[in-house]
Parts: structure tokens; C-alpha cells; sequence
């Protein structure tokens, strides 16, 4: 619970909205209300409605700042990664893990149907710009023949449902206690398998996270007599 020390300089906002994170863990987008989220804050409902109009201005202003941070992260990941557009990516998926165990109910929130939906709509433009950076690279890397030619949209699919089972397996408790640390080393590992495929090769992959370990193409089958 926040406390009133907070709200006389001024961070009741950031307060409603923390309450609002923890109130919407449990009773969903649906079940939320203004008053519970003040009961959640220590405030009465009148202090609520003098920074939110209504329920579904508040559940913009929590989606924007989940958007926000986890933006932030994934920016920053990028920014950090090499050159090489498939490391770029892998980065995305390995910021996303971390943000998931440092800030799990905003991610919690974030994977709540419809919460997405209420972000800003300016805040929305920017995230459709970044994912049609990222399928430009994915493209780009297709046509440099780095990676293999299967449609962009599977093949977005497949690894956002990797990383974000990853990341709820994780929070969920299913892979016992994970800091920061573990949780970058299973997306690495995670991502690793991801970008060399299930298909056979000559000589196994002992470690899928190292970057620079090339797959070998898979042994040809025999032709049927």
C-alpha cells in the first residue's frame, strides 16, 4: 500500500496506478473499479476521480505505462545488441523474459485481454512502427540469406509464442526461483533453439546460445525406389 507521505508530494497518480496493476492481478479488466482500486491505495473514491474521468481512463493510463516500460527495455536491448540483425531480434525476445521477472505484473497486465487495446492511441502508432521495424529486419536478413524463407508472419508467431510461454512459465513459479541472471540465460538458451531449428544435423549443437555456432544443413533424405 502506498503511503499518504507519497500523495503529499505529489505521486498519488503513480500510486492509483500501482494500485490498479495489483487490483487488476485480481479481478481482470472486467471486474475492476474505481473504488477498489482507492480501497487498494488507502484513498477514498473522490481522490480517484481527480486524476481519472472513469474506469476506462485509468486502464489507459496503466496500459500506457506498461507499454512504456516495457519499450523502454526492449529499445535499450536493441540499441545494446550487435550489428547483426538475427542477435537484434534474439535481444527482443531475451528483454522481454527480463522485463516479465522485474516487473511482473505490469507484464501480467499487458497479457490481459483487451488492456493492450486502451493504450493511447499515439502510444499504438509508435509500437506499430517498431514491429514493422522489426519485420524489415527480419526481411532484410531473409534476403541476405540469414535466415531461412518462411512466411513473416509465422514466423513472428512462432517466436513471440515461444518467448512470451517462456516468460508465464517463468512468473507462474513452473521453473522454481528465477532472478535476472537465470532468467537471461533461458531466454538466450530459449532463443538459441529457436534460430537453429528441430532438423538433424551432422554434427549436434552442444550449446544453442552461442551465436556463433552455425548449423549444418540436414542430411538429405534417401530417394524412395
Amino acid at each position: 500500500m502506498a503511503t499518504k507521505a507519497a500523495y503529499h508530494h505529489g505521486n498519488l497518480k503513480a500510486a492509483l496506478i500501482t494500485a490498479a496493476l495489483r487490483e487488476l492481478a485480481h479481478e481482470g479488466p472486467e471486474g475492476i473499479s474505481l473504488r477498489g482500486v482507492a480501497r487498494r491505495a488507502g484513498v477514498s473514491a473522490p481522490a480517484v476521480y481527480r486524476h481519472f474521468e472513469d474506469k476506462e481512463d485509468l486502464l489507459g493510463a496503466v496500459a500506457a505505462e506498461c507499454a512504456d516500460r516495457l519499450a523502454d527495455a526492449m529499445v535499450a536491448a536493441v540499441a545494446a545488441a550487435p550489428a547483426d540483425p538475427l542477435e537484434k531480434f534474439r535481444a527482443v525476445g531475451v528483454a522481454l523474459v527480463r522485463f516479465a521477472v522485474a516487473h511482473p505484473e505490469h507484464f501480467r497486465a499487458l497479457s490481459m485481454p483487451g488492456l493492450a487495446d486502451k493504450t493511447p492511441p499515439e502510444q499504438r502508432a509508435k509500437q506499430q512502427a517498431w514491429e514493422r521495424a522489426q519485420m524489415q529486419g527480419l526481411a532484410a536478413a531473409q534476403a541476405a540469406g540469414m535466415i531461412a524463407a518462411f512466411p513473416l508472419d509465422a514466423l513472428m508467431l512462432a517466436a513471440n509464442s515461444t518467448i512470451m510461454g517462456l516468460a508465464h512459465a517463468i512468473i507462474e513459479g513452473r521453473l522454481g526461483e528465477v532472478d535476472d541472471a537465470r532468467a537471461t540465460e533461458l531466454a538466450i538458451a530459449v532463443t538459441g533453439v529457436l534460430g537453429h531449428g528441430l532438423m538433424p544435423r551432422e554434427t549436434p549443437v552442444t550449446d544453442p546460445r552461442k551465436p556463433d555456432c552455425e548449423p549444418t544443413p540436414p542430411r538429405p533424405r534417401p530417394r524412395k525406389r
